[in-house]
């Protein structure tokens, strides 16, 4: 009985033990899944990309940028499927839902045993999501077009676990594209590319703007693009403000025969005089106002596709000089008109009214602006600040105020010679925080002259996603990812750029004269020692093309220096031809005739 009873027990210990065994092998096993990497490529465990049920346009765009980069990277095509069609194997999922935690433009990563969920409130999101990734994967966009963008090839991407909310710091982050015309197609694409891929989201257009200069490069012609173009920016889900000097468009010159008076009054006299710079509306004529209203009115009804649309006055000044004109507020209270007519047919669109001139930058009274409307303020930091920021206050509730760009790439401000202002642009950020504006909108003229410009609203573009962004780091990165073997080096170049050659703040070259001269010399001996001693050492193709166009900016900016120090026609000559001879680095260097147009009046014969 007593045997019976031993032989019991131990039988039952066995099975308690055993069992225990089971229960620790599978809770191991099952934790041993959750921690398991997550990898895309080479024995990877992530299958596919799952998108929701009839995903619009940008969430299927999203999925197939998303899906061509990591085949890009790894050599393996994800399966694109909706969530009904889905497998049960690990997936990277592009979601939409609300998350109080996301602002607009933000989203969320999160890893998890069955995958990578992407989290955001709108479709634009889940885009800014998979350039985030691939960027954090090695891949650079710094520069536009396929050929310029580094693209790792690696045969295991591996995602840690993460759980991350990322939200823009600033809202709008735009352009506004001069050099865009039926010519120049191809390279608004590729342009509109490169900002989607910089977590852009804004660009300002112009109806009908033909360059009033030598060549293309103040053209913004909107009407003849906008077949090829539109769709580019609607399936990357872009903010599109119709805009831009174009009061023609809906206040045809042709007007003036039957209404003088509704034309503004210049040294005594009503009259038309030429375009680009003549031709303003009286805005104090209410008759005149009513029929601008009313066709920028008819114009946005027309065009579903645009979100803003802009009030501005032509460009160069004539405005009005009658006794009723004389109002500072007179300009803005047409504007408010406009945006009354507006609201009647597109509630859903913003009115944008340009503070530009005296004529236009001084709020009114009033606490609150309409709701559809917003205000772009294009002076200078720091210059009659207590103004904007009545604007912000009046505009909080509404489409708030937005700052127009000049000195990261503007070719006109800068007198054909845009620096490379790293610092500069990162640091508008905390700005804009500071200042309470809605975004940034930087002018970037020409979409073809792409070298510097790229570069510094890349560090802005950067900047705007992260607070604790760290110049010199970018930096760093940028040269290991453009240089290669020759990082260390050209990265010593470019403080020298940086804090010897083009040295912060930056000073217009007429103002500069002749006192940047024998730094500019000397600076530029040390970087031209440098690049060739970096040249003879470098093996790869690309990054001594990469070279060359360091070289190139910096032999035009010296020139540029030379120039400016004499006001002799003879080194504005030089200087053309300089830019003559190095048009296979027209992204680099503005094209001759230009540089002669925006520099001739500033020079004298000796």
């Amino acid at each position: 009985m007593r045997h019976f009873k031993i032989l019991g027990f131990r039988s039952e210990l066995t099975a308690i033990l055993f069992t225990l065994a089971v229960t620790i092998f599978l809770l191991f096993q099952s934790c041993s899944q959750e921690k398991e990497s997550l990898s895309i490529g080479n024995n990877g465990n992530i299958e596919s990309i799952i998108i929701p049920d009839n995903s619009d346009e940008v969430i299927n765009f999203a999925a197939s940028e998303l899906q061509e980069y990591l085949k890009k990277i790894t050599g393996k095509e994800l399966e694109i499927s909706e969530t009904t069609e889905a497998s049960s194997g690990r997936s990277i999922s592009l979601t939409v839902d609300s998350n109080e935690d996301i602002i607009w433009d933000g989203f969320r990563i999160e890893t998890t045993k069955k995958g990578i969920v992407i989290l955001a409130n709108e479709s634009r999101g889940l885009l800014n999501a998979v350039y985030t990734i691939l960027e954090e994967k090695g891949c650079s966009f710094v520069y536009p077009g396929e050929e310029e963008e580094i693209v790792p090839s690696i045969t295991l991407v591996e995602f840690p676990a993460v759980e991350k909310t990322y939200n823009p710091i600033v809202r709008h982050r735009g352009l506004t594209p001069y050099g865009l015309h039926g010519g120049s197609v191809e390279t608004g694409r590729t342009f509109i590319d490169w900002m989607g891929k910089n977590r852009m989201n804004f660009i300002i257009v112009s109806e009908d703007r033909p360059s009033d200069t030598k060549g293309p490069a103040h053209a913004n012609i909107w009407k003849e693009v906008d077949d090829e173009l539109l769709p580019e920016l609607q399936k990357r889900g872009f903010t599109i403000d119709m805009s831009e000097h174009c009061t023609q468009i809906f206040f045809p010159r042709s007007l003036f025969k039957d209404h003088p008076d509704w034309f503004a009054l210049n040294d005594g006299e009503r009259k038309l005089g030429e375009l680009p710079y003549a031709g303003q509306i009286c805005y104090s004529n209410k008759d005149a106002v009513e029929y601008y209203a009313t066709e920028v009115a008819a114009y946005a009804t027309e065009h579903p596709e645009m979100h803003f649309i802009g009030t501005w006055p032509l460009d160069g000044g004539n405005y009005c000089e009658c006794e009723d004109c004389k109002d500072s507020l007179t300009v803005f209270r047409a504007a408010m008109r406009v945006a009354e007519k507006v609201g009647e047919v597109r509630p859903d669109m913003i009115v944008e009214h340009l503070a530009y001139k005296p004529q236009t930058w001084h709020p009114p009274a009033m606490e609150k602006l309409p709701a559809n409307m917003s205000v772009l303020w294009c002076r200078p930091y720091h210059e009659i600040d207590h103004l904007l920021k009545e604007w912000v206050d009046k505009t909080e509730h509404g489409g708030g105020v937005y700052k127009f760009e000049y000195f990261m790439g503007d070719n006109y401000n800068l007198f054909a010679n845009v620096w490379l202002r790293p610092e500069y642009s990162a640091n508008l950020v905390p700005h804009v925080q500071e200042m309470g504006l809605r975004g940034v909108i930087s002018l970037y003229l020409p979409i073809e002259n792409w070298w510097r410009s790229s570069f510094n609203n890349w560090f802005f573009a950067r900047a705007c996603w992260n607070p604790e962004f760290n110049v010199d780091e970018l930096l760093t990165e940028y040269c290991e990812r453009y240089y290669g073997d020759q990082a260390t080096e050209i990265k010593e170049v470019f403080n020298i750029v940086l804090t010897e050659f083009q040295p912060e703040p930056y000073i217009s070259p007429l103002e500069a004269g002749s006192s940047r001269l024998e730094q500019v010399r000397t600076s530029s001996e040390k970087i031209f020692n440098k690049l060739d001693e970096i040249t003879a050492g470098a093996k790869d193709d690309k990054v001594l093309v990469r070279i060359e166009r360091l070289k190139t900016f910096v032999e035009f900016s010296l020139l540029h220096c030379e120039a400016f120090s004499s006001l002799d026609i003879a080194d504005l000559n030089r200087l053309v031809e300089y830019s003559r001879e190095h048009r296979h680095h027209e992204m680099v260097v503005m094209y001759p005739d230009y540089v002669e147009y925006r520099n001739l009046n500033n020079f004298r014969e000796h």
